[in-house]
């Protein structure tokens, strides 16, 4: 958004000054003063869309999996999420449209892994505007518990746990 923006900015300029070579000094004093106008325009809008969520439509990362960091859902007008992909470093906002299925989903998914002790994930559609279906929702399965240690157990100190046990009576 931000790079198309001032790019959009920059050609416009340029196309400025070519047009206006032999235009009079007022003429060219106005067209560059509109210009570093409009750059000012581009960067202060720019600023203020980076806090908003981002429509999931307007999405044009190949983003096929997400983790749901966070979420708010507002009935009847949008689903919101924080998600967290692995191909980027940073979370990103999106708005998703109402649906009441998603947001069942979404919220079945949020109970799910609350009890395992785990996340969710969304999948998104492999190509924006190709799939009509809404993103899925779904829970992470749950951890799997951590390999123990038998090196340290009763079997490494060579104790015959059988026989030390009957003498012990």
């Amino acid at each position: 958004m931000i790079a198309s923006a001032v790019l959009f900015a920059l050609m416009l300029g340029a196309l400025t000054f070519v047009l206006l070579p032999s235009g009079r000094t007022w003429q060219r004093a106005v067209a560059a003063s509109l210009f570093v106008l409009l750059v000012g325009v581009v960067y202060a809008g720019s600023v203020e869309f980076l806090g908003r969520p981002k429509p999931i439509r307007l999405e044009w990362r190949n983003v096929a999996e997400a983790e749901v960091l966070g979420s708010s859902i507002r009935e009847n007008e949008a689903i919101y999420v924080w998600l967290q992909s692995d191909e980027d470093p940073e979370p990103r906002f999106y708005a998703l449209p109402w649906s009441m299925e998603a947001a069942q989903g979404l919220q079945a998914a949020m109970e799910e892994s609350e009890a395992n002790g785990a996340g969710v994930q969304m999948r998104m559609a492999a190509q924006p505007g190709l799939d009509d279906r809404e993103p899925t929702f779904y829970a992470l399965p749950q951890p799997a518990l951590p390999d123990k240690d038998y090196s340290a157990g009763p079997l490494a100190s060579g104790i015959d746990w059988q026989q030390s046990d009957t003498t012990a009576r």
